[in-house]
């Protein structure tokens, strides 16, 4: 079993991956087809990405044996 810091550093970790790839998502959106669309969806899809990240390392922490 991890300690509670372990657990909480490895909850952070999980939190800045998230948030730097719904970043680098908004980013490229934004960088590529700026006026294209509205002025929103880029970060709505960034913000999309890190939750499906966050999940995603959520799920895989959890392991195939639970």
């Amino acid at each position: 079993m991890a300690s509670d810091k372990m657990r909480a550093l490895i909850s952070f970790a999980k939190v800045l991956l998230a948030l730097a790839v719904g970043y680098a998502i908004a980013y490229v959106w934004n960088d590529t087809r700026a006026g294209l669309d509205e002025a929103w969806v880029p970060y709505a899809a960034g913000l999309v990405s890190a939750v499906m990240v966050f999940v995603l390392l959520s799920k895989l922490n959890k392991g195939s044996g639970d």
